[in-house]
C-alpha cells in the first residue's frame, strides 16, 4: 500500500489492487490548496467543516461517519471505535471516532480529532497499531506532549503525526510537528509518499514526518 498526506487530517491510502482510502476530507480550509481526489473509501471521523468535505471527493464512495464494524470489499475491515472530541466527554466539541483499518495484513489506526487519552475499553478496541495517524497540534486535539503519551499508550510499529500548524494554517492556533519531534526525541526528513506491505512492518521507522503537495 502507499500513503498519501495531503496537509490536516487528510490521508490517502491506496492499496495495490487500486482502492483508494481517504480519511477527513477539507475543502475550503484555511489557505490549504483545493483538493479533487478520488477514492473508493471516505472515513470521516467528525462533521466539522475541516474534516468532513466529501464534495472534494469523486465518484460514489462508500462512507464510514459512523462507529461500528465493516467488513468491505476487498477483505477490508473498518472499525469505528467512539471516543471524544474534547476532553470533557464530548462536552466541549461533541465525538470523535477513530477508524481502525485492516488491510493487506496492515492496522492503520486514524485518531481523527481525539482529545483524550483512551480509556481500557478504547483501548482494547484500537488494538496495536502499524501505522498511527495522531493529531499533535493542541487547541482542538492532544496536544504535542499528550500526543507523545498517546503513542506511548498504543505502542505503534511506527507514529505519523498529524493535525498540525503548517505554512497553509499559520492562524489556526494550533503548534508545530516540531513541538511534538521536540518531545519524542526524533527528527526525520519529510517524504511525499511512504510504502509499505506486511512482510516489511519489522522495519518500519518508529516515526514518520510526511509532506504534501501544495
Amino acid at each position: 500500500m502507499v500513503l498519501r498526506y495531503y496537509g490536516h487530517s487528510l490521508f490517502t491510502v491506496t492499496l495495490q489492487n487500486g482502492t483508494v482510502i481517504l480519511t477527513d476530507p477539507y475543502n475550503k480550509f484555511c489557505r490549504y490548496p483545493r483538493r479533487e481526489l478520488d477514492a473508493n473509501i471516505v472515513t470521516i471521523s467528525h462533521h466539522h467543516y475541516d474534516h468532513d468535505a466529501l464534495e472534494i471527493v469523486k465518484g460514489r464512495p462508500t462512507v464510514l461517519d459512523e462507529a461500528g464494524y465493516y467488513l468491505l470489499p476487498g477483505d477490508i475491515i473498518v472499525t469505528g471505535v467512539p471516543t471524544f472530541h474534547d476532553n470533557h466527554t464530548g462536552s466541549r466539541r461533541g465525538q470523535n471516532i477513530v477508524f481502525v483499518i485492516e488491510a493487506e495484513g496492515v492496522r492503520l489506526v486514524h485518531l481523527g480529532d481525539l482529545g483524550h487519552f483512551p480509556d481500557e475499553a478504547q483501548l482494547e478496541a484500537i488494538g496495536k497499531p502499524d501505522v498511527l495517524f495522531i493529531p499533535v497540534g493542541g487547541t482542538f486535539t492532544l496536544d504535542a506532549q499528550r500526543a507523545a503519551r498517546c503513542v506511548e499508550m498504543l505502542s505503534p510499529r511506527m507514529t505519523v503525526p498529524m493535525h498540525y500548524q503548517t505554512r497553509f494554517s499559520e492562524d489556526l492556533g494550533i503548534a508545530p510537528v516540531t513541538d511534538f519531534l521536540s518531545i519524542v526525541g526524533a527528527c526525520t526528513e519529510p517524504v511525499m509518499e511512504y510504502r509499505l506491505q506486511q512482510e516489511t512492518l519489522d522495519t518500519l521507522p518508529k516515526l514518520l514526518v510526511m509532506d504534501f503537495q501544495a
